[in-house]
């Protein structure tokens, strides 16, 4: 029942006003207008799409205040990552002379990547080869575990198949890219516990993830609504998907 007698304690009074202003400069910043490869691994080709095309999400599907301080959080737990391994004495680059990261644009620009940062260095003892991909995440203490027990391939395919594409389309801009692992970086959001593994080149992954690019940018190009990639719009990822009401009512 709602309880419409209601006041908002002090604590959710501030908290509304940051997260409107949240949302007021996220509304600000300019749309996509290209295929970014931190999501081809995505499960439905069908949502890419419908985020190639910027279309509108659902209704009371926007990031809320709360998601876009998780991702502002994370952002400042990655410039402590690199801070500590240049501490520890990795010369890790994560912009370039002019200030600008790392990354390609290929396919006139639809198809873009920005990295995370370069390793060209490491202490000697860890055997490591260079240069070397380095991608970094923050996640949740369950989500981290699962991927210290099983690896990244496993259980963040999404973040396996995005170092594969940046590692093939920039090698030809920083050759031997492709020739070494990835450092592949996890902070626990909850514990601070660190994990590293080391990502050989799929060759193959990334090229089924250049050939979905394509068929999703020609496609939405050309009008065509690719199949959905479940069949219940129940479905775990249907149900969170910010475009479920448009793709199963039609719209």
């Amino acid at each position: 029942m709602l309880d419409f007698n209601h006041q908002p304690k002090f604590y959710e009074q501030v908290t509304a006003v940051l997260d409107q202003s949240l949302a007021i400069e996220r509304q600000q910043q300019v749309p996509r207008n290209y295929l970014g490869a931190s999501r081809l691994g995505v499960a439905c080709e069908r949502a890419l799409q419908y985020e190639y095309a910027s279309a509108p999400v659902d209704d009371g599907r926007d990031f809320t205040g709360r998601i876009l301080r998780v991702f502002e959080v994370g952002h400042s737990l990655e410039e402590l990552a690199v801070r500590w391994l240049r501490l520890a004495g990795f010369e890790l680059h994560n912009q370039k002379a002019d200030g600008g990261q790392f990354g390609f644009s290929v396919a006139g620009g639809k198809i873009k990547g920005h990295v995370d940062g370069i390793i060209t260095a490491a202490p000697a003892s860890l055997n490591l080869t260079f240069p070397m991909l380095w991608e970094c995440k923050t996640m949740a203490d369950k989500h981290w575990k699962a991927c210290v027990k099983s690896g990244v391939a496993v259980t963040k395919p999404v973040y396996a198949a995005q170092m594969a594409t940046y590692q093939a389309y920039m090698d030809s801009t920083i050759p031997g890219l492709a020739d070494n692992p990835a450092l592949f970086t996890v902070i626990n959001k909850d514990t601070q516990e660190l994990w590293f593994e080391l990502v050989p080149f799929d060759a193959g992954l990334a090229q089924r993830m250049s050939d979905r690019a394509v068929k999703v940018i020609l496609a939405t190009e050309a009008g065509e609504l690719l199949p959905r990639s479940f069949s219940d719009p129940s479905h775990y990822e249907c149900k969170y998907c910010s475009w479920q009401n448009r793709c199963w009512g039609g719209g």
